[in-house]
């Protein structure tokens, strides 16, 4: 994961994706500064935050350790509410932030107007709603003391920070806090800690479990996410003690360097090579070591089904394409059904984990930047609300969910998620590729084989996931996987009216293997008039693990077992004329581990879908034209 180098993928992001109501089509980058400034929302020459106060403050925590934040409050006597980030990238975004605002790096205050990028709301906007803004650097990071350890002590030095701050002279005692990515996972382990203080959580793209989210995807290691993810880390630490950083030969980076190391030197030396060079790569190490859900995972605290007690306001935030999209809708369902249920928010967006303009690599979508989405205003109002602030509270849209459907560039609101009138259809797998849709009356017959390779593994392609440079994930064109010997494809018939797919996606199958494991790596396509295949969502499931992942429940040799492959979710609506497409396969490298089993040996993986062992792609099916458009 690269979400330390998201402050120069979201300048990128400002004005350089592939974009256009069509495929392929580029849009110009920006032609300045300004428009950067303007595009990731940072504060304007003479606005409301170039009056307000900026200092750094120290705040000891319980063992001493003194963490730092920039602050930038209103120039006055009063006491303000405060939005707190914790972040352990600052040190990174710190020299991008001062390039953005032609300031000086150790200015005061200045890695504050991250704000914007990780709101939608710019500091200027917050500065005149007399907010305080508190940007934290985690223990060990950027300017804060101690070491960093892979959230080992984000809950206690949350729940620290919120008390400190709530003893300051200009706090009011209500801290409401915001961020991406691992500035979520600081919010919900200090929340999970105490809510003392606490008055609301903003959390963009977030993960439920370290080890499902974080590590691991259906009982799959994600390879290459956790291993640029840590590489990133130790070159932050190395930089932060002032050593060079560890040489390429060493550590390579980006995804075209480290995919062939890591199918060279594998995973367990990659981690000792990481742990070897900084100690803030060291963790890798341990989640190799504990491949199952077990003690080791659960002391990480941060158990999902747990923030169902917590009675605080939330605005989640997500992305169709996010690797974190799963997590983020089980924190959402989690806090909607607990005691806080009236306070929670959802929005999704045809977004990646860090692109949010709409416009991603193969496909644009009108209309889905986060501006269009009103999503500014309406975290402002979300704010506001949760202070008490009734007039906020009645601008805020009925339904708590608001999502972009694909195809028809469309934003709508629901009244709970998943759509309540969403009616789950089969989609069953046949002989010959087929993909029956749910009112044909053929009879699916026989199975589908095809030979996983561990040597020549299917490459990735897009999807939800987070691999150097944003444009990796998306809705990328599948053919290119498609036309391999190892990938098993189904498709359907070309619609003859249009469909909406909005809501959970799973892949109900019988597989059997001749060896004790395999993967099994699903993803839907949507197929243009052309032949165009676009992602758009997918799901991998090790075998072994498909009674749960606390546990591996090797397989028969050739003996059929029924499993369920989590696709997460998506919203698009498909017109008449497309076609509906599920790809199955072995492997997804260097996204996932490569499952090896038979000691090098190719493996035999058999999908089968006669009428004793049906297999079926699962599709929550709406009515278009019932849904309430929001704007």
């Amino acid at each position: 994961m690269t979400d330390i180098d998201a402050g120069a993928d979201a300048i990128a992001d400002a004005g350089t994706s592939t974009a256009a109501d069509d495929i392929g089509t580029e849009i110009a980058p920006p032609e300045s500064l300004e428009q950067i400034r303007k595009a990731l929302l940072m504060p304007e020459p003479g606005g409301a935050a170039s009056r307000a106060v900026h200092e750094v403050l120290p705040i000891p925590m319980p063992d001493g350790t003194v963490l730092r934040a920039d602050v930038v409050r209103p120039d006055d006597d009063a006491a303000h509410p405060v939005l707190l980030t914790r972040c352990p990238y600052f040190g990174s975004w710190r020299p991008m932030i001062a390039q953005d605002l032609d300031e000086d790096p150790a200015a005061p205050g200045l890695t504050a107007a991250c704000l914007g990028m990780q709101t939608a709301v710019g500091l200027d906007r917050a500065v005149e709603e007399g907010f305080a803004v508190v940007a934290q650097a985690c223990r060990g990071t950027d300017i804060s003391d101690g070491d960093f350890h892979f959230h080992a002590d984000e809950a206690r030095d949350g729940a620290a920070t919120r008390r400190a701050l709530a003893a300051l002279p200009w706090c009011d005692g209500r801290v409401i806090t915001f961020g991406h990515s691992y500035l979520t996972t600081t919010q919900f382990t200090a929340a999970l800690a105490s809510t003392e203080h606490l008055a609301a959580m903003t959390a963009w793209v977030s993960p439920s479990t370290y080890d499902e989210d974080l590590a691991m995807r259906g009982g799959v290691l994600m390879s290459g996410p956790v291993y640029e993810w840590a590489r990133q880390q130790v070159r932050a630490g190395l930089a932060r003690d002032g050593r060079e950083d560890a040489p390429q030969e060493l550590l390579p980076e980006p995804v075209e360097d480290f995919t062939p190391f890591l199918a060279r030197v594998g995973m367990a030396e990659a981690a000792r090579r990481l742990a070897r060079a900084h100690p803030a790569g060291g963790h890798v190490a341990d989640w190799l070591a504990h491949p199952l859900h077990d003690a080791y995972w659960e002391s990480l605290a941060y158990p999902w089904r747990a923030l169902a007690a917590l009675d605080v306001p939330a605005l989640h935030v997500a992305g169709w394409y996010d690797l974190f999209l799963g997590g983020t809708l089980r924190n959402y369902r989690a806090m909607a059904d607990g005691p806080a249920g009236a306070g929670q928010r959802l929005v999704i967006g045809p977004w990646t984990h860090l692109t949010f303009d709409g416009r991603l690599t193969g496909r644009s979508f009108p209309g889905g930047g986060v501006r269009e989405s009103g999503i500014g205003e309406l975290t402002v109002d979300f704010w506001r609300a949760a202070l008490g602030d009734g007039e906020a509270a009645a601008r805020l849209p009925r339904d708590p969910v608001r999502v972009y459907i694909m195809g028809v560039g469309r934003w709508v609101d629901l009244p709970a998620w998943p759509a309540p009138d969403a009616e789950e259809t089969a989609w069953r797998l046949s002989d010959g590729g087929a993909l029956l849709a749910p009112d044909e009356a053929e009879a699916a017959v026989g199975a589908t084989s095809w030979i996983h390779d561990p040597a020549d593994p299917v490459p990735a392609q897009g999807g939800q996931m987070l691999m150097s440079s944003p444009e990796n994930s998306g809705p990328h064109d599948q053919r290119g996987v498609e036309a391999r010997d190892d990938v098993a494809v189904f498709t359907g018939p070309p619609l003859t009216e249009p469909v909406t797919v909005l809501g959970p996606v799973r892949l109900r199958a019988w597989v059997s293997a001749d060896a004790v494991d395999a993967h099994l790596h699903a993803a839907l396509t949507e197929v243009l008039p052309d032949g165009t295949s676009v992602l758009l969502t997918d799901g991998v499931l090790r075998l072994s693990a498909r009674r749960g992942t606390d546990r591996r429940d090797p397989l028969t040799p050739g003996e059929a077992v029924e499993v369920e492959v989590d696709m997460w979710a998506t919203g698009v609506h498909v017109p008449a004329g497309h076609r509906l497409r599920l790809d199955l396969a072995g492997s997804c490298w260097p996204r996932y581990d490569v499952a090896d089993p038979a000691g090098g040996a190719p493996v035999e993986i058999t999908v089968h879908h006669d009428a004793a062992r049906p297999s079926a792609l699962l599709l929550p099916l709406v009515d278009l034209a019932a849904l309430g458009r929001n704007r």
